[in-house]
C-alpha cells in the first residue's frame, strides 16, 4: 500500500510516534497528541495541508532502508545488530552522571563533551515535561546543568523530531540524542534537508525494547498508589543500576514512592508497548554514530555503580568516543563481541521474529513497514522450527481477534482512550521555542 499523507500512516497503526512529519511540515499542518492507549500520534489540519508528502517521505514507520555497511564493521555482528565497528563496555568518569543515568551514564557524558569540549551550540535530547514530571518534553541543552536535567530513561511517549527547528535556529552545529526510531527519523530529514546536514556533529542512541504508551505510566502511579496530580518528580530509573521507579510527591518533603525496575519495566511498562515498537528490527540504533545501553549479560547486585554498553557505528562515532575517552570523561574498555548478543537476547528474540510476523501480516492484507538491509529473513531461519511457526501463526490469531485487518480513526473512542486536553503536545503555530533550557 502506498501511503500519501501521514494520518494514512496512523490509521494503520504504523506510526511511531517519532514526530519527524511535524518537525519537517514546512505549512505548520501536522500536530502532534499523545493517545493514551496508543501514543504520540499526529493530526493534519486540513486547511494548511497542502498534501506535498514530505511527512511521509521522513516517516521510519513505513520504511527503513540501509546503505550498504563500510568494510570496517564486524562481520559476525551485521546480519543481527547492523553496523558495528567497536564493542566496548564503561561509565561515565563523572560520579553524578553515572549515579544519576539510567545504566554507566556514557549517553549522558558523551551529550555534555559535545558540549564542553568539541563546542557545539547544544544538544536537542528528552527529559521530563517541567509541566507534568510524568511525561517528557523536547529540550535543546547548552550546558552541563541542562544535560543533567535530562538523565535517566523515559518509559513513555516521546518525540524529539518535532523540535528539528532548534537545530536550524542555532549556529554551528548540534548533537542529536534519541531512541532509535529517532536516529533513523533524523537521518531521513537530514537527507532531504542541507540545513540539517550541515549542522550535525554527532548522534547517538540509547537501545530501546519499545515505548509503552502514556497508560502504562498511568497504572505504574496507581500500582505505587500514586495519583498523576500529586507527582513532582518521576524517575523511571537511575540512582543506581538499573535503579528502582521512583516517584516524589508535591509538597512533601522526602516523602516517595518506589518500585524495583524488574516490576515497573517487566510486569507494568513493557506490556503498554506500541504495536509498532513491536515490528522494528532496531532496538539498538543501527543509524547512529554511536548507541549505548544495558550490559545485561551478568547478574546485576542491586543499586551497585551502572555500566553502559558502548557501540561505534560510524568512523565518526569511532573517532569521537575515543577523543572522549582521552579527554577524559568516560572510562571504557574494549570488550568481546559476544557480550552484545548476551546483553539483549529479548532484541535479538524480536528481530529474529520478525520475519515470520511481517509475513502472516502480509497474507492477511495488512500494510508492513519496508525493511531493507536488515537480513531478516536470514534471522528467521536462525529460529527453532516451533518459534518459526509461533512467529507466524501468533500474528495471524492477534491479526483476527485485533482486528488490525481493518484501519483505525482517531475518533473511533472504542478503539482509543480519551485524549486529555493536557496531552497536546505541539502547536505548529508556536514560534518560541519555549522548551529550551538556560
Amino acid at each position: 500500500m502506498k501511503f500519501h499523507r501521514i494520518d494514512n500512516v496512523v490509521s494503520w497503526r504504523l506510526c511511531m510516534g517519532c514526530g519527524a512529519c511535524a518537525g519537517m511540515c514546512s505549512e505548520k499542518a501536522i500536530s502532534l497528541v499523545d493517545i493514551s492507549d496508543q501514543g504520540i500520534r499526529p493530526v493534519v489540519d486540513e486547511k494548511k495541508c497542502r498534501n506535498c508528502g514530505m511527512c511521509v517521505e521522513v516517516c521510519v514507520g513505513i520504511k527503513l532502508v540501509h546503505k550498504p555497511f563500510c568494510t570496517e564493521t564486524i562481520p559476525q555482528l551485521r546480519q543481527s545488530w547492523g553496523p558495528v565497528l567497536e564493542v566496548w563496555e564503561g561509565y561515565a568518569a563523572d560520579e553524578e552522571i553515572r549515579f544519576k543515568g539510567s545504566s554507566g551514564g556514557v549517553a549522558t557524558a558523551l551529550a555534555l563533551y559535545c558540549i564542553e569540549k568539541e563546542k557545539m551550540s547544544g544538544v536537542l535530547q528528552i527529559g521530563a515535561d517541567s509541566k507534568i514530571p510524568w511525561k517528557s518534553d523536547v529540550f535543546f541543552s547548552t550546558n552541563k546543568q541542562s544535560v543533567l536535567a535530562c538523565t535517566g530513561s523515559r518509559y513513555c511517549p516521546s518525540a524529539v523530531c518535532q523540535r528539528l527547528d532548534l537545530i536550524k535556529q542555532v549556529k554551528g552545529t548540534v548533537g542529536f540524542v534519541g531512541k532509535p526510531c529517532d536516529i533513523a527519523a533524523f537521518e531521513k530529514a537530514r537527507a532531504i534537508e542541507p540545513l540539517l546536514n550541515d549542522k550535525v556533529g554527532l548522534t547517538i542512541s540509547i537501545f530501546c525494547a519499545g515505548v509503552p504508551a502514556t497508560s502504562g505510566t498511568r497504572e505504574l502511579l496507581s500500582a505505587m498508589g500514586v495519583s498523576a496530580e500529586e507527582v513532582e518528580e518521576l524517575r523511571y530509573r537511575g540512582f543506581g543500576w538499573p535503579g528502582k521507579t521512583t516517584a516524589r510527591i508535591k509538597g512533601k518533603p522526602g516523602h516517595i514512592h518506589q518500585m524495583s525496575y524488574e516490576r515497573s519495566w517487566g510486569e507494568i511498562l513493557s506490556k503498554h508497548s506500541q504495536l509498532r515498537c513491536r515490528l522494528c528490527p532496531d532496538g539498538t540504533g543501527e543509524f547512529a554514530d554511536i548507541a549505548c545501553g544495558d550490559p545485561w549479560y551478568r547478574q546485576i547486585v542491586s543499586d551497585e555503580p551502572g555500566w553502559s554498553l558502548v557501540l561505534t557505528r560510524t568512523k565518526k562515532g569511532t573517532k569521537f568516543l575515543k577523543e572522549a575517552l582521552d579527554a577524559g570523561y568516560v572510562k571504557l574498555q574494549k570488550i568481546d563481541i559476544d557480550v552484545l548478543p548476551k546483553s539483549q537476547k529479548s532484541l535479538l528474540g524480536r528481530r529474529r521474529h520478525l520475519w515470520g510476523r511481517l509475513t502472516a501480516m502480509r497474507i492477511a492484507g495488512v500494510p508492513v513497514p519496508d525493511y531493507q538491509g536488515f537480513s531478516l529473513f536470514k534471522n528467521w531461519l536462525g529460529l527453532p522450527f516451533m518459534e518459526k511457526l509461533s512467529s507466524f501463526l501468533g500474528t495471524l490469531k492477534r491479526i483476527m481477534t485485533r482486528g488490525w485487518r481493518k484501519p483505525i480513526k482517531l475518533s473511533e473512542g472504542s478503539r482509543y482512550q480519551e485524549i486529555d486536553a493536557t496531552m497536546l503536545l505541539m502547536d505548529n503555530g508556536r514560534t518560541a521555542p519555549a522548551c529550551k533550557m538556560k
